[in-house]
């Protein structure tokens, strides 16, 4: 997650917008490498972002590719249950291939208009 907090603020930083830390939009888990800090560290180094939805201990150490596509899934839900109709989402290629099956680069920046069934009920579309 701290990989992903120092690109969403470099990106971001300087516009007027809100920070949400979500545990569910991480790398695999796959390598020690991509294991996580624990979410009261975070919030000292980060204290201008949003943890109330991250567990203390947020990791899955060694995830197998189910456990990664049931968080994939998991993530859409709560995506569609925000109710912001636009949001930046900075993540990981390897979570972003498996939450919208395509190929990203390191620090690809793309624009996803993703609209939820849901959704389209509530306007009639």
């Amino acid at each position: 997650m701290t990989r992903t907090l120092q690109t969403a603020w470099g990106t971001f930083n300087g516009y007027n917008i809100p920070f949400q830390a979500c545990h569910l939009i991480t790398e695999y888990s796959d390598v020690p490498c991509n294991y996580g800090t624990k979410k009261s560290q975070l919030e000292k180094i980060w204290p201008q972002v949003d943890f109330s939805i991250v567990p203390e201990v947020w990791w899955n150490e060694n995830e197998s590719d189910t456990e990664i596509a049931t968080r994939a899934k998991r993530f859409r839900e709560w995506l569609f249950r925000q109710p912001e109709t636009c949001m930046a989402i900075v993540s990981h290629a390897g979570f972003l291939h498996e939450l919208l099956q395509e190929q990203f680069k390191n620090c690809e920046l793309k624009r996803i208009n993703w609209i939820h069934r849901s959704r389209k009920q509530a306007k009639g579309l």
